[in-house]
């Protein structure tokens, strides 16, 4: 009787586990099969959209300018988040609507981003010693509404 028991409670135990790894698609799913779809010089704004469907991304300075993404993360079994998919797809179209270039970016191409070194000064934000004294206090009153409901402006 013991023997079934425990017998019962591994097999639900293990029907309620989960062996695939947790996925979260943000975009178009399948992108590049969709992709292949689309033809340049053929292809035009229509079927583009009734292809890939409505455009997530549009330019605000060329509106012939769409971009699509598939993004899919997968956490890991220490609970990190890896990127196992990040496609960009940029469309552009001629001024009557047709393909004219596409460009596909893919996770190796966004590895190679390179970032400036040079920093800006915020002339906005200068560290004076009013500026000082003011995150001080602004710290202080912080700390004081954390600890308890009765407001003072000095610790205690």
């Amino acid at each position: 009787m013991k023997f079934l028991n425990v017998l019962i409670i591994f097999m639900f135990i293990f029907s309620c586990a989960s062996f695939d790894k947790p996925t979260k698609l943000h975009g178009i799913k399948n992108i590049d099969l969709k992709l292949s779809k689309i033809k340049i010089d053929y292809s035009n704004k229509n079927d583009v959209l009734k292809i890939m469907g409505y455009q997530p991304l549009i330019d605000p300075f060329d509106n012939n300018l769409w971009s699509y993404y598939e993004i899919v993360i997968e956490k890991s079994k220490l609970g990190k988040n890896k990127f196992k998919k990040n496609n960009v797809i940029s469309i552009k179209f001629n001024s009557k609507g047709i393909v004219k270039m596409i460009n596909n970016y893919d996770l190796n191409d966004m590895q190679n981003v390179k970032f400036s070194e040079k920093k800006t000064k915020s002339f906005a934000l200068d560290e004076s010693v009013i500026t000082k004294i003011l995150n001080s206090s602004r710290k202080r009153l912080e700390r004081s509404k954390n600890k308890d409901d009765n407001f003072t402006p000095f610790p205690k």
